[in-house]
């Protein structure tokens, strides 16, 4: 099985139409049930995510979810049977106070106006390739939506980079061509990790799992087969 995480603002529907393209089972966890109750930190969250999962499992995580991805990988690296990481950041190495500074403004946003953060948010540079495909998170969701910028706030991660190399499963991170900024982060995070490799996909951002479904998939697949995925017997 692979446990498939959203990304910020973003909804477990997105992974729905995997479930028709992977040859192994999906699961699309919803990350805003995460925040229901106490809200666990971004490590804790990373240990429910390993918690939930069998031995020999799969993890795939777009950004936010990459990050809490990466997380879990780190809660039980003897769990995971490889995984894929996209457009995800290992941990500022400095500016955090001014990271939460700028999260808790966009969580403010998130409750006080719903359709003026979604605007503004999808009008950020990073973001401003086509939402097409994706399912962003609802109204439903606005409260979850907005303590997520204060509990799993990037001010708050963690630098990774350190603890990377106890990621011994496979790895294939993706980032897009246009994304030059996670591209970087990328060859920084694959550096450290024993068995990963970074693909660039030609012509998207950072939203290249919508921006680029088919060549997406193709690299998903074709990592996949690659290491000869072994399912569980019962």
């Amino acid at each position: 099985m692979i446990h498939c995480l959203h990304g910020a603002v973003g909804s477990f529907r997105d992974w729905l139409p995997l479930q028709a393209s992977l040859p192994i089972p999906v699961r699309a966890l919803d990350l805003w049930r995460l925040l229901d109750g106490e809200p666990p930190d971004l490590a804790q969250a990373g240990r429910v995510i390993a918690e939930s999962a069998s031995q020999g499992d799969l993890l795939l995580g777009y950004s936010l979810g990459g990050r809490l991805a990466l997380h879990a990988l780190l809660a039980a690296p003897e769990k995971w049977q490889a995984a894929v990481i996209v457009s995800a950041h290992p941990g500022l190495t400095k500016g955090h106070e001014e990271r939460l500074a700028a999260d808790q403004k966009w969580g403010e946003l998130a409750q006080q106006d719903w359709v003026g953060f979604l605007e503004k948010w999808n009008a950020q540079a990073i973001l401003s390739s086509s939402v097409v495909g994706m399912t962003q998170a609802t109204r439903d969701d606005q409260e979850e939506v907005a303590r997520s910028f204060a509990y799993w706030s990037l001010g708050r991660q963690q630098d990774l980079r350190p603890q990377l190399p106890l990621v011994t499963c496979p790895v294939l991170w993706l980032t897009g061509e246009k994304d030059q900024k996670f591209s970087a982060l990328a060859v920084e995070a694959v550096d450290r990790l024993p068995l990963a490799h970074h693909q660039v996909l030609p012509g998207c951002g950072h939203r290249l799992p919508w921006e680029a479904p088919v060549p997406f998939l193709d690299a998903v697949e074709t990592f996949l087969s690659s290491i000869r995925i072994s399912q569980p017997t019962s």
